[in-house]
């Protein structure tokens, strides 16, 4: 049944009658009035009388009731009575509301409801309560009723009111309270360790009561309905965040809470205790107390009241004053200001260490006086004691000054202070002072010497056994300086003094503390030096000359003591004199005698005695004879008149001297073992003691010897140079040699003879003699010696292996008799091979690989005379390497590697020569390489050869490796919703082939190395694709980093418009074609002249919503797929 479509309707009931359309009637219905017994939402009862009938629509009922209409709607209704109709209409009551409150202030409730079923024109909102009752008609389905009192109680109704504008449904009502208002004026009125007190002032409004609640480690709450309260229980010195709220008989509806932050007051410390000491600071800790606490704030009160704070549970006090009592106390504290009850305990300072610590002294008393350096003290108390002694005493006193009496003379003594002050002490620094030391006794001198004299003295009185005493002595020579010395015992050496001197001594004690005594003193001469270098030599066969050298640190007082004696012993000469020489007259010829000599400084001070001897000179021999053969000389002669030891016989040839001694008896002696071919001179000499007397000289000859064996010295192959050794024992300068060939006779002074324009390889006979002074000639030596030949030429290889070399070469003036030397010797001048061939040409094998040998020729004659060697020098070619591999190591590097070659040797150096990928050649030792600079993902081939140190090569080794190729990042262009086209750039270098890699549809395309892009069709729309793209070279190769990129997504269908009011518009569309399992959403876009707005669904169905009433707009749907990328955009207006 389709109700009117009105908006207002009569508020009374309109009958209509007209004619009946039948024949019968004979007018048109008209209007009238119908009795209506009830209305509901969808039914209407009418008092119908017999014989009528009513319609609706196409709904009719004979009954008069009317079911299945819209509530609140307004109906035409027609009455068929007697073939006549009447018109009315009716309208049924709306439904009833359902209604709720969203949201209540302290001055207004907002309810909100939802349309009913059916049709409405408005609804009416009244309510009751604070003295106000006041409807007010809305047309929308909330509404905020305002200017309410706080806390009070409210009745809503809300009714519908039908199309008709009059009739109205069952109302809904709801009673609700208003939000009390915020408490005023909270404050706190009072503090304690466990509670908090507050009050506050009466919100305007209404209020049953209030909540109180705290939140210190967790929420708690209480209420009240005085405006004060007092919360007990809490912990100390914690924040306390306190709330007070109204509250009406709903407990649920409380007014906004006021708020106020407290600490409670922090309990006192515990266990105060002291933890250390010093002059200037105290250390005290503690326990912390129950509940919370942000610092400790400390109070001292020394000389004035000080404090100070910290967050730790201990502190040191800085700055006090030494020795000084003080009273602490620590409170706990928290916020700014709230700060718990003191726990206090008192002590002193340790007193400071007495210093600066003097003393006055004297030799039985010490008087002692100290600094304190700051601060106070109680007493000091001064300790004395010796250690030695067994000595200990002390005194006690508040002065600065104490003394110590009937001490012991010089004795070292440990005084400390110590400074008292309440229950700490502290002690100075053990100081040691010592005591006057009393003087020694008389000095004693006991021993005296050239440089030294020994003395000793009596210890001091009462000074026996004391400790670290030591005696200075002061000693100074007339006109000389003072010197000084020290001695631990009683007695002392002086040393290092002048000779003969007279010197004055002192002596004094000297004590612990360098404390001296009074001095005693004495005097005495050293000794004086004996005489230096004395010698006595003859003057004559009668005489003796005899002279010294002043002593060492002479005076001009002294004076010298001479005295001779005789070989028996006797004195037969004596004298006393002031200069250093004198000669002792008449005496004995040859005869030994013996001189003393001392030096005297003063009586009592002589030197020790210098004595010499010497023997007068002899008489010399005459009458002497000689005859010589070639190695002696026999020499007689005549014995002298006179007193002589013994003869000595001098043979002298050219200052060479052959002395022979013989007894004083013996007329004559022979002289062996000469030098052959000299002349000799002969001497006599008469010996007495170490003197002599010399004869006239005597000469005459030996007989030279003969030359040594004949050699050749050199030969050349027209001459030869002949040698032969000297005559043993002989003088050059005074022979020469006569030589003798098959046709000449030769003199020369050489020892060798040259015999020129000989033919080569031929033999010559020689002679030699020597010929001495006085033309005496020697027996002669003769030989039989070659020429040379001449030596190879073209000496070279022909063939060169790693054990082996080929020599060949050619000779002059060949002869049948001539044979060959070949040797071979290695880098250590080694021979390594001999032979002897008869042909120009040898072969020498068992050679080492990769040295280096020196090959010699030599011609040899048939009695072994050699030609000048022929010499060349070859290396032998090293082994080839093993093992040869390379390794890839990226694009352009590649790293070889090997196995030593056999026989390897230091020197050896390897080349290594590129191709394919680059060319270069590359020398090194090591037996491994790194090649860079290759082209990229290319096929490179490495040569390397051994070679030897003079760069002879081994045999060739190869091997081909690639280098990596370079790596390829693609690009993806080329949009569709079914393709996408990947391009890249040809890499620096070589690429075989190319590997696109395509997912998720996991398709590989193989490509030549000549494309550089790839097109992917038939792909689905607005999917997300990823690439990579490998590079292949060889064995090698190298993908790019993955790619992403998407198909664009298919645009959806035609849009429709499925409904539209005054404010929205509902549409609809076909999804995107082919975009199953794709991730994509639709943008939706509606625009107007007065506004623009995007919206994103993943729906095919859209209601736009609100819109302005009798406007345009045009509307788009596009399709959003992967990475973002949009389809065609379809639209309507």
């Amino acid at each position: 049944m389709k109700p009117l479509l009105r908006f207002s309707v009569p508020l009374w009931t309109l009958l209509v009658f007209s004619a009946s359309t039948r024949a019968q009637c004979i007018s048109n219905c008209s209007t009238g009035t119908f009795n209506i017994i009830s209305t509901t939402t969808t039914n209407v009862t009418f008092e119908l009388k017999p014989n009528c009938s009513l319609t609706v629509g196409n709904i009719a009922s004979g009954n008069g009731l009317i079911t299945g209409l819209t509530p609140g709607a307004v109906y035409e209704i027609v009455l068929n009575c007697s073939h006549c109709c009447n018109v009315s209409q009716i309208t049924t009551k709306p439904e009833t509301v359902s209604l709720t409150v969203t949201n209540i202030t302290t001055s207004s409730i907002f309810v909100n409801w939802t349309e009913p079923v059916g049709m409405s024109s408005f609804y009416k909102v009244q309510w009751t309560g604070g003295g106000r009752n006041v409807p007010v008609n809305v047309y929308e389905t909330f509404y905020n009723i305002t200017n309410l009192t706080a806390g009070v109680q409210y009745e809503i109704t809300v009714t519908a009111v039908a199309g008709d504008n009059y009739t109205e449904g069952q109302s809904a009502t709801v009673i609700k309270y208003t939000k009390p208002a915020v408490v005023k004026n909270l404050t706190f009125t009072g503090f304690t360790t466990t509670s908090v007190s507050i009050n506050w002032t009466k919100p305007d409004g209404g209020v049953d009561w209030y909540i109180i609640q705290w939140n210190g480690t967790q929420q708690v709450s209480s209420r009240t309905n005085e405006t004060f309260f007092t919360i007990p229980g809490l912990t100390p010195g914690t924040l306390y965040n306190i709330s007070v709220a109204a509250a009406s008989v709903n407990q649920s509806n409380a007014g906004d809470n006021s708020y106020i932050s407290t600490f409670t007051k922090p309990a006192v410390v515990k266990n105060l205790t002291f933890t250390g000491f010093t002059t200037t600071s105290v250390s005290v800790n503690w326990t912390k107390p129950d509940g919370g606490v942000d610092w400790y704030i400390i109070q001292w009160n020394g000389t004035q009241q000080v404090s100070n704070r910290t967050n730790e549970t201990f502190f040191t006090i800085p700055g006090l004053t030494p020795g000084t009592q003080y009273i602490i106390s620590v409170a706990a504290a928290v916020n700014q200001s709230n700060v718990g009850d003191n726990s206090s305990i008192s002590t002193f300072t340790r007193p400071e260490k007495p210093g600066t610590i003097s003393v006055t002294q004297g030799t039985n008393t010490l008087s002692i006086s100290w600094i304190l350096p700051r601060g106070n003290i109680s007493y000091y108390q001064v300790n004395i004691s010796n250690e030695n002694l067994v000595f200990t005493n002390s005194s006690q006193t508040v002065a600065t000054t104490t003394n110590f009496t009937y001490l012991k003379p010089g004795r070292l003594y440990n005084i400390t202070v110590t400074a008292f002050a309440g229950n700490f002490w502290s002690t100075s620094d053990q100081v040691s002072f010592a005591t006057v030391p009393k003087p020694p006794g008389s000095i004693i001198f006991s021993r005296q010497s050239n440089s030294s004299l020994q003395l000793q003295w009596a210890t001091p009185d009462e000074m026996s056994r004391a400790p670290d005493i030591i005696y200075s002595i002061a000693y100074q020579a007339v006109g000389g300086p003072s010197q000084n010395t020290t001695s631990t015992q009683n007695n002392t050496l002086l040393s290092l003094l002048d000779s003969g001197t007279n010197y004055t001594v002192t002596v004094k004690t000297i004590g612990p503390g360098n404390l001296s005594s009074t001095v005693v003193q004495n005097s005495s001469f050293t000794l004086p030096n004996p005489v230096r270098n004395l010698i006595v030599s003859p003057e004559s066969t009668t005489s003796l000359n005899v002279n010294w050298l002043n002593p060492l640190g002479v005076k001009s007082y002294y004076r010298y003591l001479v005295d001779t004696y005789n070989d028996t012993g006797g004195l037969i000469y004596s004298t006393n004199i002031t200069n250093n020489s004198t000669t002792v007259p008449n005496l004995n010829p040859g005869t030994n005698y013996s001189v003393t000599v001392r030096t005297k400084a003063a009586e009592g001070s002589e030197s020790t005695v210098e004595k010499a001897f010497s023997y007068t000179i002899p008489e010399a021999v005459s009458n002497i004879t000689a005859v010589g053969t070639t190695t002696s000389l026999s020499v007689s002669w005549t014995l002298v008149t006179g007193k002589v030891s013994s003869y000595s016989v001098v043979l002298n040839s050219a200052g060479q001297l052959v002395n022979r001694t013989v007894n004083n008896q013996t007329t004559n002696t022979v002289f062996g073992g000469l030098t052959p071919g000299v002349i000799y001179c002969v001497q006599l000499i008469t010996k007495s003691g170490p003197y002599e007397s010399n004869s006239s000289l005597v000469c005459n000859a030996t007989f030279p010897n003969p030359p040594g064996s004949i050699t050749v010295k050199s030969q050349t192959v027209n001459s030869i140079n002949f040698t032969w050794a000297l005559p043993q024992n002989m003088r050059h300068n005074q022979y020469n040699f006569s030589v003798t060939t098959t046709n000449n006779t030769f003199v020369t002074k050489d020892n060798w003879f040259l015999l020129g324009n000989l033919p080569s390889g031929s033999p010559y006979n020689i002679s030699v003699v020597t010929v001495g002074v006085m033309g005496y000639k020697s027996t002669s030596v003769t030989t039989v010696n070659y020429t040379r030949p001449f030596p190879v030429s073209n000496l070279t290889q022909t063939e060169i292996t790693t054990n082996a070399v080929t020599l060949v070469w050619k000779q002059q003036e060949s002869k049948l008799s001539y044979s060959y030397w070949v040797q071979v010797t290695n880098e250590s001048n080694v021979i390594v091979n001999e032979l002897n061939v008869k042909i120009t040409n040898a072969t020498i094998i068992n050679l080492r690989s990769g040295s280096n040998f020196n090959f010699t020729v030599t011609t040899l004659t048939a009695d072994g005379t050699q030609a000048d060697p022929g010499t060349v020098s070859y290396f032998t070619r090293p082994y080839n390497i093993t093992e040869l591999k390379a390794e890839t190591i990226n694009t352009t590097a590649i790293n070889l590697n090997w196995m030593k070659t056999a026989e390897y040797k230091d020197d050896y150096k390897y080349r290594v020569a590129t191709s394919g990928c680059a060319y270069k050649n590359d020398t090194l030792r090591q037996k491994t390489i790194q090649i860079s600079g290759l082209n990229p993902g290319t096929n490179c081939t490495f040569c390397v050869s051994v070679m030897a140190a003079n760069g002879i090569e081994g045999q060739t080794v190869c091997t081909s490796q690639y280098t990596k190729p370079e790596t390829v990042q693609p690009t993806i262009s080329g949009h569709s919703n079914s393709s996408i086209t990947v391009k890249w750039t040809k890499p620096k270098g070589n690429v075989e082939r190319y590997s696109l890699y395509l997912t998720p549809n996991t398709t590989i395309q193989s490509l030549n190395s000549l494309t550089a892009s790839y097109q992917f069709a038939n792909l689905s729309a607005g999917r997300a694709y990823s690439v990579v793209l490998t590079t292949i070279s060889g064995p090698f190769n190298a993908s790019s980093e993955l790619v992403t990129n998407a198909t664009l997504p298919n645009p959806p269908g035609p849009i429709k418009i499925l409904s539209k009011t005054t404010s929205s518009t509902e549409t609809q569309w076909t999804e995107a074609p082919l975009m199953t399992g794709a991730k994509f959403y639709y943008l939706l876009t509606y625009t107007s002249s007065q506004q623009s707005k995007n919206i994103t669904t993943t729906n095919t169905r859209w209601n736009f919503s609100p819109l302005s009433s009798g406007t345009s707009y045009n509307i788009s749907v596009t399709t959003v797929g992967e990475l973002g990328f949009q389809s065609e955009t379809v639209r309507i207006t």
